[in-house]
């Protein structure tokens, strides 16, 4: 990373203790373990068949997190993120800044793949507890935790997002709006699950990778790691359109 991209990026950190984009990398993962523990915890008899029942808590949770919870998360943050910059009206001054116009862009999609990458190690951290408390309930059958598991679903997640994060940081700087943010996520996630296990023109969506995390609850099947480097081929191309459409924009213009 260059030394003006550092920089860049420092600055863009201390804006996020002037945002909600924090608050929406932490209440994300917490709120949606909070409510799968109690959903979980008062629910012996339905879990007891899909032992161990470890295993299935991580499964449900990772499914949530993937096909729902991190597209809204990445939404928001990429929302709030540039909403930050308009109302501050804040172009005038960065864009004065002895840096390359494209810089201001690449440090956005840095940043929102930090907050993104951050809310899935709390994620991942929370998860890891909860299941310590659930072990205690003996009906729930939790067995052990798989740690091999959880460290492929993590390595897996981590990288899926990451599409998905580069194409909500262009869509709400073309197409600003809480509303147009949020529609887009959910119904690309819906889309790309409804195509999972039909055609490959799933990995064509930015959802694509991190939707077929849908087909753990389905044990005989394996993650589509071969498909990674289309997906990360995917997330760099959008990048790249992003960067592209931001040092055309008039405001970005000397």
């Amino acid at each position: 990373m260059s030394s003006a991209l550092r920089a860049a990026f420092a600055a863009e950190r201390i804006k996020w203790h002037k945002s909600w984009v924090l608050v929406v990398a932490a209440l994300a993962p917490l709120c949606q373990l909070g409510f799968l523990a109690i959903l979980f915890g008062f629910s012996e008899s339905r879990i007891q068949p899909f032992r161990p029942g470890f295993r299935f808590w991580l499964e449900l949770n990772f499914v949530a997190w993937n096909l729902l919870v991190m597209p809204l998360a990445a939404a928001l943050i990429a929302e709030l993120s540039w909403e930050q910059e308009r109302e501050a009206r804040a172009w005038n001054r960065l864009l004065l800044q002895p840096l390359p116009r494209h810089t201001h862009y690449l440090v956005k999609v840095l940043g929102h793949s930090v907050l993104v990458l951050g809310s899935l190690g709390l994620f991942v951290l929370v998860l890891g507890l909860l299941g310590g408390l659930l072990v205690t309930r003996p009906l729930l059958l939790m067995g052990p935790l798989p740690w091999g598991l959880l460290l492929r679903f993590t390595g897996y997640s981590a990288l899926a997002l990451l599409g998905v994060v580069a194409f909500q940081t262009w869509l709400s700087l073309r197409f600003p709006g809480l509303w147009i943010s949020l529609t887009a996520a959910l119904a690309g996630s819906w889309l790309a699950a409804r195509l999972v296990g039909q055609t490959a023109l799933s990995y064509a969506l930015p959802w694509g990778l991190a939707a077929q995390m849908g087909t753990v609850f389905e044990r005989w099947r394996v993650l589509p790691w071969s498909w990674m480097p289309v997906g990360l081929l995917l997330a760099a191309a959008l990048v790249a359109l992003g960067t592209l459409d931001f040092v055309r924009r008039r405001d970005a213009r000397t």
